[in-house]
């Protein structure tokens, strides 16, 4: 007797495929809503006391900034991810094309990374009296909050790059042996 595997992500059919794409759609629609609107009322809240240098310069500005990027990165991720489950690539997304998006957004994972630490690290820590005086909101009541949370960002962060990169190896190496294949 054969033991069954257990396997998260079976592949998908296509009415599972379309289900997720419906599904990824509103969970981005709703997460891209709250986000502006967090990073709207921060703005509105903040630019008024620190001017806006101080806010583009301050911690909650590259909080938000860093949150931004990190879902530009992983949306495209998760949404080919679920084409690849079921076997095959979006019309609009070809391997070649997904390639270059990733290797585009190995550039980009690493600014996101320093804005998260950035983040976290003045948030935690605060900033010299000599210099912004920021006064760490880690001491605060939501101190867990601001501490695990933004550590959270900037693990996503490393772990885009770790599945990106691998991800253009397999790639690369699919699109050589597929071009070497056609010549």
């Amino acid at each position: 007797m054969q033991k069954r595997r257990f396997r998260i992500f079976t592949p998908m059919t296509p009415e599972q495929l379309r289900k997720n794409d419906k599904v990824l759609f509103v969970i981005l629609a709703i997460g891209s809503f709250f986000l502006l609107k967090d990073f709207y009322l921060s703005a509105r809240k903040d630019i008024p006391s620190s001017g806006i240098i101080g806010y583009i310069t301050g911690p909650i500005f590259t909080h938000k900034l860093s949150e931004i990027l990190l879902l530009i990165l992983w949306t495209p991720t998760v949404w080919v991810f679920n084409y690849e489950r079921a076997g095959i690539y979006p019309n609009k997304m070809n391997p070649l094309r997904y390639y270059r998006i990733l290797r585009f957004f190995l550039l980009v994972a690493p600014i996101q990374i320093v804005l998260a630490t950035y983040a976290w690290t003045i948030i935690n820590l605060g900033t010299s009296p000599f210099t912004t005086n920021y006064e760490p909101l880690a001491y605060g009541d939501d101190y867990w909050v601001w501490r695990y949370y933004l550590a959270a960002v900037v693990v996503a962060g490393i772990a885009f790059i770790w599945y990106a990169s691998r991800k253009t190896t397999s790639l690369a190496r699919w699109l050589a042996s597929n071009t070497s294949v056609n010549e």
